[in-house]
Order: structure tokens, then sequence, then C-alpha cells
């Protein structure tokens, strides 16, 4: 077993389809040396991108996983649509990753990109092995409006040189946890795009185009975790303004099988940064 300091990923931009026209998805993606144990797919939040997981990522490769991390359209170095940005935009990006799809496929996916990947799985029955859902919010509420709100006033942010923005970053990414200097730079220089007025975070503003059809609605995904086939880890921080333990334990009755972790001290959502978080997914993706 090996640790993971941050390395370089193969690139790539593939096309995907989206009704007369189409755009291009940046991809990182992590070979290794020998035939992969499986692939894991990597779905960030929703003001992220793929190099979130660019410690995981190291690691998981090193230890015989081809690992696959999109930046989803909108986000990072991927087209910009301007608008249109629903779930059917989401679930086509999904289905063109499917060019990577080994014979065992597993997921992880942080907060909003928890979300897609349940809603995916559910609209077209596609198959996983294992599930890792950091820090999803499985049940909608005020808490979830909150987020949106924040994330809302956060798009329309510009910055006049790239150290203010990543001041700004460092600042408000603080509850991300204890992480080594190395990869919490790397984590921020990946968050930051140049836009017409200086800086800019490295997601599209139009992505929250839906938010004011969402406020106030509620939503529960639990029902559709107990009916997916596949081994599924909730892990989610200390502090996890979203973790729902009471429904949890009551999922919990008709699917045993689902592991939680809820008493991360990695901040919010987790960062998956950190060797000891490392290991925990290594060893729910390796368990017999």
């Amino acid at each position: 077993m090996d640790t993971a300091t941050p390395a370089e990923a193969l690139t790539q931009e593939i096309l995907v389809r989206l009704g007369d026209r189409y755009a291009t998805m940046f991809v990182r993606i992590w070979r290794p040396s020998g035939t992969p144990r499986a692939t894991v797919f990597c779905l960030h939040g929703f003001t992220g991108n793929g190099a979130d997981f660019d410690y995981l990522a190291t690691f998981l490769c090193r230890n015989g996983f081809l690992v696959v991390c999109p930046d989803l359209l909108g986000r990072g170095r991927s087209a910009y649509l301007g608008s249109g940005y629903d779930m059917n935009v989401y679930s086509k990006c999904l289905r063109a990753l499917g060019e990577f799809a080994g014979t065992e496929n597993h997921f992880i996916g942080t907060s909003w990109g928890g979300t897609i990947l349940l809603l995916f799985l559910q609209m077209t029955r596609s198959k996983a092995a294992r599930i890792i859902l950091n820090d999803v919010p499985m049940i909608g509420g005020p808490n979830i409006d909150a987020m949106r709100d924040e994330v809302l006033k956060e798009s329309t942010l510009a910055f006049e040189t790239r150290a203010m923005a990543k001041d700004y970053l460092s600042a408000t990414r603080a509850v991300m946890g204890p992480i080594e200097d190395t990869v919490f730079n790397r984590y921020v220089e990946n968050r930051i795009a140049t836009g017409p007025r200086g800086f800019r975070l490295a997601y599209d503003p139009a992505t929250t185009g839906n938010f004011g059809a969402l406020a106030g609605r509620e939503y529960d995904l639990f029902p559709i975790a107990a009916k997916i086939d596949a081994r599924i880890l909730l892990m989610y921080g200390r502090g996890s303004q979203v973790i729902e333990r009471q429904i949890i334990e009551r999922t919990r009755l008709a699917r045993p099988d689902l592991w939680l972790v809820d008493n991360i001290d990695a901040g919010e959502p987790p960062s998956l940064m950190t060797l000891d978080q490392a290991l925990l997914i290594l060893g729910f993706l390796s368990a017999a």
C-alpha cells in the first residue's frame, strides 16, 4: 500500500451531446501501471471540479484503481453553457463517461455530486458495485436553501488579482480542516479562473439559474439509496449540517449493509485530502 502525494493525471476532453450541439467536458484519468482492480468515478460538489480529487485519485491509482475525475459541464476546464443547467445535462455528462467504465465500477460523490449520482442511477438503472456519498444532503430543507443562497452570492464574485481570489478561498474553505499546504495550494489553484473582470471562481454563474425554483422544495434521497443494488458508504464530518442520523438509522433497518462514518474530523464536507480519509475509502472499496 502506498501513500499519496499529488501527481499528474492524463487529461482528455470528451464531447457531450446536448440535442443538436456538443459541449466539451474535461476529464482527468489516473491509470495504474498494471491491470486496474476496478474503475472509480469521482463526482465533485456544486462549485468544485475534478481536481478536488487529485490527492485521493493519486492514492487510489497507486493502489491499483483506474480513477476518472471529470469537470462536469459549467465547472473547471469544461465548457460553460451560459444557461440550461439541469439534471438532463448532468445525466448526459455521466453517460459520456461510460467510455471509461470497466467490468467493476465504483462511484464517489461529494455533496451535490452525490445527489446527481443517485438521481442518475435511479433514472438509468446503471450498475454500481460500491458507492461513497461524502456529506451528501439526502433531505431537502432550510439548511439546503441556505447553502444555495451562499453559492448564489459567491457565483457573481470577481477579483482584481489572483492573490485576492486565493485569499478569499483560503478564508472561506477553512472548514475543510487541516490539509498539507502543497495539497491545499493545488486545490486553490484549480478553483480560480480568468474572467472578464480579472479573476473569478472556476464555475459558471449560470449554474445557479434554477435556484429560485428549488427554494423550499422538499426531497428525500433515502428511498433511492435503499433500492440501489450496491454497497453504500455514507461519510459525514463531525460538524456536518446535513446529516440526518434518525433517518439513516431507519434506512438501515431495510438496508443493514449501509455503512456510516459520521464523526470524521476533516471539515465540511470531508476534504478527502488526508491519508486517514484515503485509507478509509481504500478499505471500503477493497473489502470482501
